[in-house]
């Protein structure tokens, strides 16, 4: 019991401070700023509380006379035209008209709009009911779109064309196991994976996985934010989930603080992890033009992205222009989605090589077993991994070791009597172990020291295991590892082959490198050990310094005359 509020408390803390996460730059600074399509206008509706704004931008009932608009994902279409697919309802019912939405289709030749509403998809279908849209391609090429919470359970349409026509193919079905009831088809998204398989989650949290989009759907686990450290777990809500830089993503609004979080995990279904900081959140600047003005939703819910290439550049929202209960229709409020700028080729730049010569923070892991993180009282504060007992460990994806490390330090902390071990493997939990490293109980959990151990000497990239092991109960607590290289082997001027020898072999040597014979030298430093005189340039006075010191002229090197 100790342990779990203990982690409820780190949770806790981390939310508040933002810290204790992987990625270093929070998902909301890669938002850019808007292209201006149209003269922004302090006149529209919405105008005075959001600020001047972009009529152009998005999807939106200019004159507040007919329709509000919620929801909103982008495919791009053969033709090279935009298509959104979103809800709507008569605005003169105010927010709450939205239980009577119905799904649209609108285009437009940019990707951030104006969108032109071409009507309902599936008007013969319950009049074209649905909320919730989400579009998206099925592996067979087809188009889908799905729609939940005003249909129970969700349901999908096809077509093999974006403009239609649309045929409902069925509803999403789960199959039973011991998790089949934490479903609630509320909120619901899908994506096509990229094992072939179809990914659900929704308001519950939960991940469901088929091999076909109308399932069944077998639910992998419980709530994924009642197991990510540091996550909101109450009114969670509006989940997209998209892969790219070799990881799934998923962003949830927390409708109340109206701030939504960013998590990560490896497969898609387990490990997820809390990213710094915060996905978006309306009270900040992030939502800005071209020209600097920026723009202040009352709320931003219902996010979804488009992505080209592998990577998000842009991502939509619903948003409204003040509290949904103050919208009552006919008061010139309501809602509208918007397209925004995003840089996904720079977040996903960040799970690139991770370098072992600077400090790595333990929390920073990839993936791990059976360990928290909590606030660190070390220096510099921040995050320290615990609670870590035998057989627990950490995985960092993508390490470049470069030409070779040969030492590991890590920052520690034990109350332990018998303290334990950090094994350091490659690339899988049982894969080889090149070094041990031995922590001594330090005498308390946050009384940090350095420890430091040799390893056999591993070069290029891997992923790093670091293993715990030792005796019952918790063994230590780690805030961060660096690696160390050999140091450089000293520079025997002149010895040009490396045998630690300067003679008439090494002597030849550089004749034939400035004869143009051969380009290199076999010796480490080589070029640095053929500048006979000091001077940072190869050429024939090394070559006639050489020549003096192999007749005795010369008696030390580098010569300087």
């Amino acid at each position: 019991m100790k342990k779990l509020i203990s982690v409820f408390l780190a949770g806790v803390m981390s939310v508040m401070m933002f810290q204790g996460a992987i990625a270093a730059t929070p998902l909301i600074n890669y938002f850019q700023p808007m292209p201006i399509i149209e003269p922004l206008s302090s006149n529209c509706w919405g105008a005075q509380d959001v600020g001047p704004r972009d009529l152009g931008n998005g999807l939106e009932d200019r004159t507040m006379s007919r329709y509000c608009y919620w929801d909103g994902g982008i495919i791009k279409g053969e033709d090279g035209r935009y298509h959104m697919f979103a809800s709507r309802w008569d605005q003169s019912a105010g927010h709450n008209g939205w239980f009577g939405s119905v799904a649209v289709h609108a285009t437009s030749d940019n990707l951030y709009g104006p969108y032109t509403d071409k009507g309902v998809i599936w008007p013969n279908d319950l009049g074209g009911r649905g909320h919730n849209v989400v579009p998206f391609q099925l592996k067979d090429g087809r188009y889908a779109v799905l729609v939940s919470e005003t249909r129970r359970p969700a349901v999908i349409y096809v077509s093999n064309s974006l403009d239609g026509p649309w045929s409902k193919l069925g509803d999403v079905t789960i199959a039973q196991n011991q998790y089949s009831n934490l479903y609630s088809a509320s909120n619901v998204y899908i994506m096509l994976r990229p094992d072939g398989r179809y990914g659900l989650i929704g308001r519950d949290a939960v991940i469901g996985i088929s091999d076909n989009v109308l399932g069944p759907y077998v639910i992998q686990g419980t709530n994924i934010y009642a197991s990510t450290p540091g996550c909101p777990t109450v009114n969670m809500e509006d989940p997209v989930m998209w892969y790219s830089g070799g990881k799934y993503h998923v962003i949830a609004n927390k409708w109340d603080t109206r701030k939504a979080y960013h998590l990560t995990s490896k497969d898609g279904i387990s490990n997820w992890k809390l990213e710094s900081g915060l996905a978006y959140d309306p009270t900040t600047n992030f939502l800005r033009y071209t020209d600097g003005t920026v723009n202040h939703w009352n709320k931003i819910e219902r996010p979804n992205v488009y992505m080209e290439n592998g990577h998000v550049v842009a991502m939509t929202f619903a948003v409204i222009d003040v509290a949904k209960d103050k919208d009552v229709g006919n008061d010139r409020h309501g809602s509208k989605v918007i397209v925004v700028p995003f840089d996904g080729e720079k977040l996903d730049a960040g799970n690139g090589p991770i370098s072992p010569y600077t400090k790595v923070e333990a929390e920073a892991y990839d993936d791990q077993y059976g360990t928290q993180t909590e606030a660190c009282s070390d220096v510099g504060g921040g995050d320290d991994v615990g609670y870590i007992e035998n057989g627990d460990y950490l995985v960092y994806q993508n390490v470049d070791f470069g030409d070779g490390a040969t030492s590991f330090q890590a920052r520690v902390a034990s109350n332990n009597a018998n303290g334990g071990n950090i094994e350091i493997r490659l690339d899988k939990i049982d894969g080889p172990k090149i070094g041990t490293c031995t922590v001594k109980s330090t005498g308390g959990w946050q009384t940090w020291t350095d420890v430091k151990c040799d390893i056999e000497k591993v070069t290029g990239k891997h992923d790093l295991y670091l293993k715990f092991t030792g005796g019952s109960s918790y063994l230590l607590n780690i805030n961060w590892f660096v690696f160390g290289k050999a140091p450089a082997p000293a520079t025997i001027v002149a010895d040009l082959n490396g045998d630690k020898e300067v003679d008439a072999t090494d002597y030849a040597l550089l004749k034939m490198y400035l004869l143009g014979s051969i380009t290199d030298f076999p010796a480490e430093n080589d070029l640095e050990a053929a500048d006979l005189n000091g001077d940072k340039v190869i050429d024939a006075l090394d070559f006639a310094v050489f020549k003096q010191y192999l007749l005795g002229i010369v008696n030390e090197l580098p010569y300087k005359p």
